[in-house]
């Protein structure tokens, strides 16, 4: 009974904090295809009634030959992937090829696999704007509440995916354990959903490679949705490091570093796995 009590409790603040961002999250108009969408025009394909797959990448990939690195992102809870375009846009805009989809329950990660599935058949697709625009050997995972959760179970299953950022992941140890790759564990201290010393930090201690864990102060569970400069900021160097090879950016992750000395942030940590 307890347990039914806490669920149900747990849905509603999940439910209100969804309603509070439902303003920023309102559709366009524009009906696009996935393949057409850039960080300027994108569209929620659940909101057409079409199950598929969105991609967000940098209005330069159009007339580029660069291979992009590749961010597959997992949606918390109930989430529509709308609520986490601006997020995208700031990652598409350093350089990203992000790739999501409509799912809203995605805690085993396999639909991040598919996302993997998908932009590597596009990189393969002379037909597609993709076709030999995307990095296969450069892939992160990144997602929220449950997609937090959902990028520690695709990565213990997909070895494409080099690291992961997991915001506010609702992970269980036991799955956290068989994280061997670059993790990083972001939570929030106004958290009610998930609180980070029940969920985050325990999933930072037992992931067995190299991980950082910070947390957010002030910040709900809803922050990467409404303001998500930092933690979009700090997720994007994390991905520079071990997707774009730029090493200098391990000294933001280290003791003494940007990240610990950032005042925003709280209960830094970090492990060399």
């Amino acid at each position: 009974m307890k347990k039914r009590l806490l669920a149900l409790v747990l849905v509603l603040l999940m439910a209100f904090s969804v309603m509070g961002v439902s303003a920023f999250a309102a559709p366009s108009t524009q009906s696009i295809a996935p393949d057409t969408a850039t960080v300027a025009t994108y569209k929620d394909l659940e909101k057409l009634g079409i199950s598929g797959t969105i991609v967000v990448y940098p209005k330069a990939l159009e007339t580029s030959d660069a291979a992009y690195p590749v961010i597959v992102w997992a949606n918390g809870t109930g989430c529509i992937t709308s609520l986490y375009y601006q997020l995208f846009e700031m990652w598409a805009n350093c350089g990203y090829v992000v790739v999501a989809d409509t799912n809203v329950m995605t805690a085993d990660g396999s639909s991040l696999i598919k996302s993997i599935d998908y932009i590597v058949a596009k990189n393969g697709d002379a037909n597609s704007l993709f076709y030999g625009k995307i990095d296969v050997d450069a892939i992160g995972a990144a997602g929220h509440s449950q997609g937090g959760r959902a990028v520690v179970n695709a990565c213990a299953q997909d070895s494409r995916i080099k690291c992961i950022l997991s915001i506010a992941g609702s992970s269980y140890q036991s799955e956290a354990k068989k994280v061997t790759c670059p993790a990083f564990y972001m939570a929030g201290s106004a958290d009610l959903i998930v609180y980070a010393p029940l969920w985050v930090k325990p999933a930072y201690n037992v992931s067995k490679g190299p991980a950082v864990y910070a947390c957010l102060k002030m910040a709900p569970h809803t922050t990467c949705m409404i303001v998500p400069d930092k933690i979009g900021a700090y997720g994007a160097q994390w991905f520079d490091l071990f997707l774009k090879g730029e090493t200098d950016n391990l000294a933001i992750f280290v003791p003494g570093g940007q990240l610990s000395q950032d005042s925003n942030w709280k209960d830094f940590a970090c492990k060399a796995g």
